[in-house]
């Protein structure tokens, strides 16, 4: 299992790096203290309103799409997983799938990036789902309570739903 595990990741990987950086195209994706698109032509882009259930910093998600890379260490100081459900395999299998695709941005004003130089959008893709209210729905993060957002109330409605429906995190 682990050898076909491995190979589905190698073959990910492969598919990733034979991406064409264009303008908005997915080139790789990770996850960490927020979930992030590496896509061409805007770099390290978080998903504005969007929250991961936070794991330990030993335990972080791999990129996936990109070259290995370590996290820094300064990553998730809760070992606290929300719902006590780890969703993040699953939220990082859901947005392999963007990989090559592309994706239009959308900033708000609030919060624009960290020092870091990720910026932070709203995310939308081709068909006009919104990425970001998509992954609270999906249970796969949860609604940022911390920061100001045009869409913060939304957010928080679609995670209400998600509890409600038990998906994702909520789920049994």
């Amino acid at each position: 299992m682990l050898v076909m595990l491995g190979l589905a990741l190698m073959a990910l990987t492969v598919t990733a790096q034979d991406v064409t950086c264009k303008s908005g195209v997915v080139l790789e994706v990770a996850h960490g203290r927020d979930y992030t698109l590496n896509i061409c032509g805007a770099g390290i882009v978080g998903l504005r309103g969007v929250e991961p259930p936070l794991r330990t910093a030993t335990a972080l998600l791999p990129v996936v799409g990109g070259p290995a890379r370590a996290f820094p260490p300064e990553g998730p100081s809760s070992g606290d997983i929300l719902g006590g459900k780890n969703v993040g395999p699953e939220a990082i299998a859901f947005l392999s799938k963007l990989i090559g695709q592309r994706v239009t941005l959308v900033n708000d004003g609030y919060r624009m990036g960290d020092g870091g130089g990720r910026q932070y959008a709203y995310v939308f893709l081709s068909d006009k789902t919104l990425l970001n209210a998509e992954m609270i729905r999906l249970g796969l993060g949860y609604a940022d309570r911390q920061g100001s957002h045009p869409r913060r109330d939304e957010f928080i409605a679609i995670e209400m739903m998600a509890q409600r429906a038990k998906v994702g995190v909520w789920g049994n």
